[in-house]
């Protein structure tokens, strides 16, 4: 049985924001509160760099900030605290650098000695939290200035881009300004696994769920966390061999379970359902797999579409063809033009031997994807069972002759139409899959598609040019409509 998604890699897609500097003072702390001498006049220097932030216009206002709470050792607190602001602010300024010497800060001692500006700043920072805990989310909110969100960001766009050694040194960096979110575990945690040392990117991922915590603001997060450790485990299975691979199948399906019970993507949760039973065969024990699917039997409705077709195939596979049949009713009844529902259900009715069921589905199936030669195999398949089913001579001849008929029709086909994506936005459809010309000499094909909505209305039509492609060959092809609310396609036949 055909089925969709046989392994998902998780793109790590992450979403942070800086606090706005103008809400940067909680009611209960206020380091500089009742300052007065250099301080004084450090904080008044600090209030015009913050208004000029945005301009790029500040390091003369932090340099003398700078000096001027370099100037004393009393209130080390308040004095900390505009350091630590004063080193995001230069951060924060056009081209800067990261590492600058003491005289790019306006300071005369020492001008040619180096501050790494990260590490000043959590320094500054870290030595404010410890005097005043109550002024934690107040510092927090500097912390996650633009200096944090620019690395973060780079590490996940490096991390995208298959460069680790970068996606690494920039997590790193943004963990010297703030070790409390946990975006840069998770950027870790993936480039670990990129190096195939799973043992410490589980070791990061934990520290992402730790992070995480229960705060609704990184759910997201969490959610692709679990997964991340789940295919972790799987991967470990996939490169060990004998009692080793067994005994990590073992240990891979509760990670499997915990992402399941919390998923809320029905691609991944799709994916998980696979692989959970993956698992459960390569230990050795069949019999639990059941488990996996019972929750979408009891409540279907919580489930999307893919996770229910692929709970489907999951407890076909698994000798449970009645509980796929309701399965795949279910993912029906929320999208009657699902085509992977609809030939799954026709291929277990044939498995029962239900062939009255199943020749309405094989109907619907043909009429909306016409030109890809395993559907008449379907019908086949039906008539070979109707034959075995009678010892009427008259009626074995007429299903031979069927059989016959449906099985030249898809070996004979002249092309094959294969649909292998099938992405549904708000605002937008795209069918992808391949044409193959299976006839002696070059051809170029027309597509007509017409987008369908839940009813069966067409949302839009689209029509696409492919070729010339050459004898005994395929082309991919992409095509695309701006529409959303799309449920299915169906297509013209191709000829």
């Amino acid at each position: 049985m055909r089925v969709l998604v046989t392994r998902i890699a998780a793109a790590l897609s992450l979403s942070a924001a800086a606090a706005p500097l103008a809400a940067q003072s909680a009611s209960t702390c206020d380091p500089t509160a009742n300052t007065r001498g250099d301080i004084a006049k450090a904080q008044f220097s600090m209030t015009r760099a913050i208004s000029t932030i945005e301009r790029g216009t500040s390091t003369k206002d932090v340099q003398d900030v700078l000096r001027l709470v370099d100037n004393g050792t009393d209130n080390p607190t308040a004095r900390n605290y505009l350091r630590g602001e004063s080193y995001i602010i230069l951060l924060m300024q056009p081209n800067a650098q990261a590492v600058v010497p003491r005289s790019a800060l306006g300071l005369t001692t020492n001008p040619t000695a180096t501050v790494d500006l990260y590490l000043a700043a959590d320094s500054a920072f870290s030595l404010v939290e410890k005097a005043l805990p109550e002024c934690v989310p107040t510092v927090t909110q500097w912390r996650q200035q633009k200096p944090w969100l620019n690395a973060l960001n780079g590490a996940i766009n490096a991390l995208n881009a298959g460069q680790n050694d970068s996606a690494e040194m920039l997590a790193k960096r943004s963990l010297v300004l703030d070790r409390r979110a946990p975006y840069a575990y998770s950027v870790l945690g993936s480039v670990a696994q990129n190096r195939k040392n799973y043992a410490a990117a589980e070791d990061y991922w934990k520290q992402t769920l730790a992070a995480a915590g229960t705060d609704t603001a990184y759910a997201d997060v969490r959610f692709k966390t679990l997964y991340a450790i789940a295919s972790s485990n799987s991967d470990r299975v996939d490169a060990a061999t004998g009692a080793t691979k067994r005994a990590a199948a073992k240990a891979a399906i509760k990670p499997w379970q915990d992402y399941i019970a919390v998923a809320n993507n029905d691609l991944l949760l799709a994916d998980a359902i696979d692989n959970e039973a993956r698992m459960y065969y390569e230990a050795g024990d069949s019999l639990s797999v059941p488990a996996i699917y019972q929750p979408l039997m009891a409540n279907p409705t919580k489930y999307g579409e893919l996770s229910l077709v692929h709970a489907g195939v999951v407890s076909t596979r698994n000798g449970h063809p009645a509980d796929a049949v309701k399965l795949f009713d279910a993912a029906l009844a929320q999208n009657p033009y699902s085509r992977d529902a609809i030939n799954n259900l026709a291929a277990t009715y044939i498995q029962n031997k239900e062939y009255s069921k199943a020749f309405p589905l094989i109907d619907k199936l043909v009429s909306i994807d016409p030109s890809n030669p395993d559907n008449p195999l379907l019908y086949a398949f039906a008539y070979q069972g109707l034959y075995k089913g009678t010892k009427d001579k008259k009626l074995q001849k007429i299903y031979t002759d069927s059989l016959v008929y449906f099985n030249n029709k898809s070996e004979n086909a002249p092309v094959k139409f294969a649909v292998t994506e099938f992405t549904r936005r708000p605002d937008q459809t795209m069918i992808g899959g391949t044409i193959e010309n299976r006839g002696t000499t070059p051809k170029t094909y027309t597509v007509n598609v017409e987008f369908l909505d839940k009813s069966g209305t067409v949302v839009s039509t689209e029509t696409a040019t492919v070729g010339p492609v050459a004898p005994k060959k395929s082309s991919p092809f992409k095509i695309t409509s701006a529409k959303g609310g799309v449920y299915g396609y169906r297509y013209k036949p191709i000829t």
